[in-house]
């Protein structure tokens, strides 16, 4: 992995009512500017322990974004077998090489939910202003990895915090100013891995070595890679937005449109009548009553690109013409 390896902080000690550290307060002045590790206090926490989050799984079938965890194939399968697909795969992350990750836990079980409350808690105080008063939208997911496996090189809209609970993980993290203004349009389309990794970034990336103890902050959009070192991982990230992030999304979206119609766009921030005006018209076109908050950032330019997607649909199933030979 390229990049200058950090040391970690040694594994906090502090009392569970200490769940982040609250001694070293410097680092949290570059909050969504730069990133930077801390101590925490969850280090084998048993809310984390495998067995209990195999438990958790089954209750992501109580939500109707279920589907996200199973391929289109395995989705003809009934729910019972689905629960018993995710649990085991859960159980035995350990010799099955998987990447797993439980999404919203917080909103799956009331002990998560306390858990993420007081975390936000300490951000504040670290912070130094009200988060959960001004943020859209927060939770909290687990990340269950098999010895050795590798995310691949990627950005994320929220504001971050990933905790190491067990095992050990490398986590590469390179400026916000890596990622070009059209990988960022594309990934406002709703694609996940619009990031693409040049070689000339190894020297930029900065590698911090997670152990249960330590955790890490990334700012919305910062790219990174994660590499899991010999043992299982488990992980939780923590992350909200702020009305400014999901603003400068609906400007990327319109841009995003504006590019592929040949029309160079004004990037976020040069004129706010001109982002003003961006952002209305993709909140006028997003679902009034958003269920999620995928629904609230991606209605809009999902119904943009419906008649799109249609038409190649369309064309993909009519009988193409053949020339007698």
């Amino acid at each position: 992995m390229n990049g200058e390896t950090i040391a970690t902080a040694a594994p906090a000690c502090a009392p569970l009512s200490e769940l982040i550290d609250l001694s070293d307060r410097s680092p949290w002045q570059g909050l969504d500017k730069h990133p930077f590790s801390f101590r925490h206090g969850l280090a084998h926490y048993p809310l984390f322990e495998i067995s209990k989050l195999g438990a958790l799984s089954e209750k992501v079938f109580d939500r109707a974004d279920f589907s996200r965890y199973f391929g289109p194939d395995e989705l003809k399968l009934g729910k019972p077998e689905l629960k018993r697909r995710l649990r085991h795969a859960i159980e035995n992350v350990g010799s099955n090489q998987r990447w797993l990750a439980l999404h919203y836990v917080n909103e799956l079980d009331p002990a998560y939910e306390s858990l993420y409350q007081e975390l936000m808690a300490h951000v504040e105080e670290l912070a130094g202003y009200p988060v959960r008063k001004r943020m859209t939208w927060g939770s909290m997911s687990v990340f269950m990895n098999s010895p050795g496996k590798v995310a691949p090189y990627h950005f994320d809209h929220e504001t971050n915090f990933l905790l190491q609970i067990c095992g050990e993980k490398f986590v590469t993290l390179y400026p916000c100013e890596a990622v070009t203004s059209s990988e960022v349009e594309d990934y406002y389309r709703h694609n996940p891995i619009a990031g693409r990794y040049r070689e000339e970034l190894a020297a930029s990336g900065i590698t911090y070595r997670l152990l249960p103890g330590v955790g890490i902050h990334h700012p919305p959009l910062a790219p990174h890679l994660v590499r899991n070192g010999d043992e299982v991982s488990v992980s939780v990230s923590f992350y909200f937005t702020l009305p400014e992030t999901d603003y400068r999304a609906r400007v990327h979206q319109v841009n995003y449109f504006l590019r592929k119609l040949g029309v160079p766009p004004r990037p976020p921030g040069e004129s706010r009548l001109v982002d003003e005006a961006k952002n209305r018209f993709i909140w006028a076109v997003s679902k009034s009553h958003p269920r999620t908050h995928d629904e609230a950032l991606y209605s809009g330019v999902t119904r943009l690109l419906a008649p799109a997607r249609m038409a190649k649909n369309f064309y993909r199933r009519v009988p193409r013409a053949t020339t007698p030979g």
